[in-house]
């Protein structure tokens, strides 16, 4: 699939796979694991795109159009095609420097824009309903650590026994490869005990949350479980990151500190810790204006 337009002779035969072969020897390394398969991803489908021309001869309108292209051939929305954008502005950062490649992306094609969605947090109601559909010990530590640390899909999936130990999970790999640590609550031990101590003897390299077969869960795996919990307790749109959302705002409504809760979500800003704090603040906000003893005035 050849959609390069014409242009001038290039004076340098590599070719685009070629180049993101350089681009991964000098990134590997230093990238999180749960960044690499969306980055991949992004590169073979700009390579089957541009029928793996010559590097240097990429220009920024084939970008453009690449970019328009992608939701034409795969399901995805806005932001997966603002997070397909992310890869290829980072290859030719990379070019630029070790290439001398002239950067085609910066400051030619903007990042392309998408709507949030909207946070909607889980009420304890649900949770206790998510949580009361498990069917056996694993999945109902699964929810209840979720909910309690606010941890993402792939590090709890990531987690090792001997990553755990008194109620606190050292996450290793966190976004952009970050480490932090975050603690469960009793209740949430306790669920974990239950189904370590029904598991029978593990070792420290061995899962946490483990499938069947004893190997570490994969994020669709993870995504499905939960999913199918939510129909059993009848709540809808039920996914790992709604959880995350859920241990965010109730934080702070129960007064928790925006920056503790950034270090504990494990972000690198505080952009989104900040919609979390608006949701809060609204939240209490409305509680305020309808309390029953104010409006009723006694």
């Amino acid at each position: 699939m050849r959609f390069l337009l014409s242009r001038p002779e290039c004076h340098n035969d590599m070719k685009l796979s070629e180049a993101i072969e350089g681009y991964w020897l000098d990134k590997k390394l230093d990238m999180s694991p749960t960044t690499i398969p969306g980055y991949e991803k992004t590169f073979a489908r700009l390579v089957r795109f541009l029928d793996d021309a010559p590097f240097d001869a990429v220009t920024s309108d084939d970008i453009r159009r690449f970019l328009a292209w992608l939701p034409t051939e795969y399901p995805m929305g806005r932001r997966t095609v603002h997070d397909s954008w992310v890869p290829l502005s980072s290859l030719w950062t990379w070019a630029e420097k070790e290439l001398g490649t002239p950067h085609i992306i910066r400051g030619r094609i903007r990042a392309p824009r998408y709507t949030e969605r909207a946070i909607s947090p889980l009420s304890a109601e649900q949770v206790r309903r998510i949580a009361a559909a498990a069917g056996n010990n694993r999945d109902r530590a699964i929810v209840l650590a979720l909910a309690d640390t606010g941890m993402r899909a792939s590090e709890l999936c990531g987690l090792k026994n001997g990553d755990y130990a008194d109620g606190r999970m050292h996450i290793r790999h966190g976004k952009g490869d970050k480490a932090r640590f975050v603690v469960a609550g009793v209740r949430t031990q306790k669920a974990i005990w239950r189904y370590l101590t029904e598991r029978g003897e593990t070792q420290l390299e061995d899962p946490l949350f483990a499938t069947q077969t004893g190997r570490h869960m994969r994020r669709d795996n993870l995504r499905s479980i939960l999913a199918g919990l939510g129909r059993e307790a009848q709540v809808e749109n039920v996914h790992p990151h709604r959880f995350r959302h859920t241990f965010a705002i109730t934080y702070l409504r129960n007064g928790g500190n925006v920056l503790e809760l950034k270090e504990l979500l494990g972000h690198s800003s505080l952009v989104m810790v900040m919609r979390y704090a608006r949701l809060a603040e609204q939240d209490i906000e409305a509680s305020r204006r309808h309390s029953p003893i104010d409006n009723w005035r006694i």
